[in-house]
């Protein structure tokens, strides 16, 4: 529920809001659009809450997040410039990840050592069940003769419930109770200590997770971002190609749940290597078909891919650091998709002014998929020699 909310209505609800404030403000698109940006501060702040997550528990840092953007939208209604939208921008999306990502990897992880694989993709299935449900449900509040104002004050109101509801239900098993079965010895070892800023800093696993992880964001700012915009520029109705969205975001849940499953079976950086292959897969055939019944299967192949990354990205750092100080981890390699949020639509961007199309753009991500699986790969391998030297 918290995912739910806090992606659906900062991210797949977003272009709701952007006509009535344009209308009531007379803000241009470029204004209202660029609060986007702030989405980097929540990366900013991950390590910051990941810290204090391993310190204090999950639940504080989750209900303090979404009572944070409870308030970046209850006082939207009371706006009356420009910088007053930026300010509860930059604190909605701050909070962001503290009410999603950092909890949820952390409580599933705890609560469900043995079956953490299908958990987790079964929790993920929020940020895709928020981008199927809150557009329509904050579409009707607006077009149902409310107002934006009102939208605004049902999203804050829905954001303070869940933090009550999280403030009593939210519970952590006692630490000398958690066993986290591993194939790896290595991994045991970790569980029995806390990892340092100092200690990942000179772990070479780590920076090549890191990087994959980084480059494998690009998903959601280059393709994810102008899937739609390319399917009509392949002369795909915009209702086709809306359409496509809802399959792409349907297939991603089953992605989460069967994927992760798999982490339960086999190596959760070999699946993520499976992960971002697929995804591979899928950006070539939505290149290379085009238009046609054929641009739903592949369509469906990417989403499918595309919606396991978010479920195994807190997997895959879970199994190679353990548990104990995964909030610090998830938050450092957080903090890297600032570069994915600032490079990903500049590079679609670019792509569309200089070759009049999103091909080169998605064609560059291929690659960067490519080379985040190799990472992965050369991970693997660099972990098992050190594992056979101990």
């Amino acid at each position: 529920m918290s995912a739910a909310l806090a992606i659906g209505a900062s991210n797949y609800a977003f272009g709701l809001f952007v006509e009535p404030l344009a209308n009531e403000f007379g803000w241009t698109r470029t204004y209202i659009s660029a609060s986007l940006s702030f989405m980097a501060l929540g990366s900013l702040t991950s390590p910051f809450m990941g810290r204090l997550m391993d310190k204090y528990g999950a639940k504080p840092i989750m209900v303090s997040s979404l009572l944070l953007m409870g308030v970046g939208f209850a006082f939207r209604p009371l706006m009356t410039d420009l910088w007053h939208w930026y300010a509860l921008s930059a604190l909605q999306f701050g909070a962001l990840n503290g009410a999603a990502i950092l909890p949820a990897g952390r409580l599933v992880g705890l609560w469900f050592p043995n079956t953490r694989g299908r958990v987790m993709g079964m929790t993920m299935m929020g940020n895709n069940f928020g981008g199927l449900t809150m557009p329509i449900l904050i579409g009707l509040a607006i077009g149902n003769k409310a107002s934006w104002e009102v939208a605004y004050l049902y999203v804050a109101v829905a954001a303070l419930i869940i933090a009550i509801f999280s403030f009593f239900i939210i519970s952590e098993p006692h630490t000398e109770k958690i066993k986290i079965e591993t194939d790896e010895a290595r991994n045991k070892k970790f569980d029995e200590g806390n990892w340092t800023i100092n200690n990942l800093l000179r772990n070479p696993t780590f920076y090549a997770i890191t990087f994959a992880i980084m480059l494998g964001n690009f998903t959601y700012t280059t393709i994810l971002g102008h899937v739609f915009a390319h399917l009509v520029d392949i002369d795909i109705s915009e209702t086709s190609a809306a359409l496509c969205l809802t399959v792409l975001a349907g297939c991603g849940m089953f992605g989460k749940v069967i994927l992760g499953y798999l982490t339960e079976k086999l190596q959760t950086r070999f699946v993520m290597m499976v992960c971002f292959i697929g995804q591979i897969c899928g950006i070539i055939l939505i290149l290379l078909i085009g238009g046609g019944a054929g641009v739903w299967f592949a369509v469906a192949l990417f989403g499918f891919f595309m919606g396991s990354f978010g479920a195994l990205v807190p997997l895959l750092v879970q199994d190679s650091f353990g548990i104990k100080s995964f909030g610090t981890i998830m938050g450092v390699i957080s903090a890297t998709t600032v570069i994915s949020f600032g490079f990903g639509p500049i590079l679609a961007g670019l792509s569309y002014d200089l070759s009049g199309s999103y091909r080169v753009a998605f064609i560059a991500v291929a690659i960067m998929f490519g080379i985040a699986a190799f990472a992965l790969n050369w991970a693997r391998e660099n972990q098992n020699i050190k594992t056979q030297k101990v």
